[in-house]
């Protein structure tokens, strides 16, 4: 479950959308020393993401114009 609420913070953080008293209800309850390591991983993991589907795209349409 902290692992969860770690995720969803550092998500919300990513994208700006928290409100002020959640975010400093999370804070008083959450382990600090772990939360950059699942920013790090995060991250690294929308990063992929990205890479993947930009790859993706552009394989298909290198195909598409015969080189």
């Amino acid at each position: 479950m902290d692992f969860l609420r770690l995720v969803r913070i550092v998500l919300s953080s990513f994208f700006g959308v928290r409100k002020r008293a959640s975010h400093e209800a999370d804070f008083a309850n959450i382990n600090l020393v772990l939360l950059p390591f699942v920013a790090v991983f995060m991250a690294a993991c929308i990063g992929a993401v990205i890479y993947g589907v930009v790859s993706l795209i552009a394989q298909s349409t290198s195909t598409l114009q015969g080189f």
